[in-house]
């Protein structure tokens, strides 16, 4: 209800405001079209009548926020590979602890003719050759799981393995590989990922994962990859998802409304008011989408009017082309 009437008070101000403005001059009945200059920013002058016939709503621009920000995709691993991948490295270390003790107490044994115990040359040599080969297999492992889950995985740190691996057994975390495409550049990892769900509409929360490292590239998706940690989230094993990544603060400017947006000349444009009967075409970035229109970070002042009904219109009246005066 409160939306309703909050929308009913803007297009009554809304009228109010082209009311006068079409007021405001009687005396010509054709518009005149100007080129504002060398960045193609265009002005357009409309007489009293046709300011009225057009049909014209104008809102002012609210005041918005944006974070610049990539978007990529990702896929939620399994967790039974990562649990592999350390339950050998586990079992290597064992093996090698093992070999390693066996091969010590050889050498200690070995030549103790006074023994019952002595070790000969041959049963040494095999306990070196033993422990050479378990050592073997503990950096193969070790190499294997930082091949797969990158060499700045924090489970690899002693103080975090335990936490970090509790998380992920409970079903409290899940692991995500999220791969940027070609082109998209990172100075550094980057510190924060918000993770949805592909289906999730514009404006539902996301999960947001702050541990991030760098991840093997993915052979099937060319482009940047990054492994992170997920905590708290309803994401499911094997679900792909949206990874979006802020690279920048952020900017402060307007929001404008999907409506007021025309298409010329392969870009996106909107019109303000700028004088009584007078209105500019600035560009849009449509990279820069909001909930329920996109970001403008300059030229357009908050509250600064927008025309957000009969913008083809005027688009059409500024190139030249006949209109019926409908949108």
């Amino acid at each position: 209800m409160f939306s309703r009437v909050r929308m009913s008070f803007r297009h009554t101000i809304a009228a109010l405001f082209l009311m006068c403005v079409a007021g405001c001059d009687n005396q010509q009945d054709t518009y005149v079209a100007r080129n504002s200059g060398a960045d193609s920013r265009y002005t357009l002058t409309l007489s009293s009548s046709d300011s009225q016939r057009l049909g014209l709503l104008v809102l002012p621009a609210a005041a918005a926020t944006f974070t610049p920000h990539v978007r990529g995709y990702g896929v939620v691993l399994n967790f039974s590979t990562l649990a592999q991948a350390l339950a050998n490295v586990v079992m290597a270390q064992a093996a090698a602890r093992q070999s390693h003790a066996a091969l010590e107490d050889a050498r200690v044994l070995f030549g103790k003719a006074d023994s019952k115990h002595a070790m000969s040359r041959e049963a040494l040599e095999a306990a070196e050759h033993r422990d050479t080969t378990d050592q073997a297999q503990l950096e193969l492992a070790y190499r294997q799981e930082a091949a797969a889950f990158g060499q700045n995985a924090p489970w690899r740190t002693a103080e975090r393995v335990n936490p970090i691996l509790a998380r992920l057994t409970s079903g409290h975390a899940v692991l995500v590989q999220a791969t940027f495409p070609l082109g998209v550049g990172f100075a550094a990892v980057p510190a924060t990922f918000f993770v949805t769900h592909l289906s999730t509409q514009t404006g539902q929360p996301s999960s947001v994962a702050t541990i991030i490292w760098d991840a093997p590239a993915d052979p099937s998706i060319p482009g940047r990859s990054f492994y992170a940690l997920v905590d708290g989230s309803d994401l499911a094993q094997g679900e792909h998802v949206l990874i979006v990544a802020p690279t920048g603060a952020p900017l402060s400017g307007v929001e404008i409304s999907a409506d007021a947006v025309v298409l010329s000349e392969d870009k996106a444009w909107c019109y303000v008011f700028a004088a009584p009967r007078t209105f500019r075409r600035l560009p849009i970035d449509l990279d820069r989408a909001l909930d329920g229109g996109y970001f403008v970070a300059r030229d357009i002042k908050p509250g600064q009017p927008v025309v957000v009904k009969g913008a083809g219109l005027l688009l059409a009246r500024e190139l030249g082309v006949a209109t019926s005066g409908q949108d």
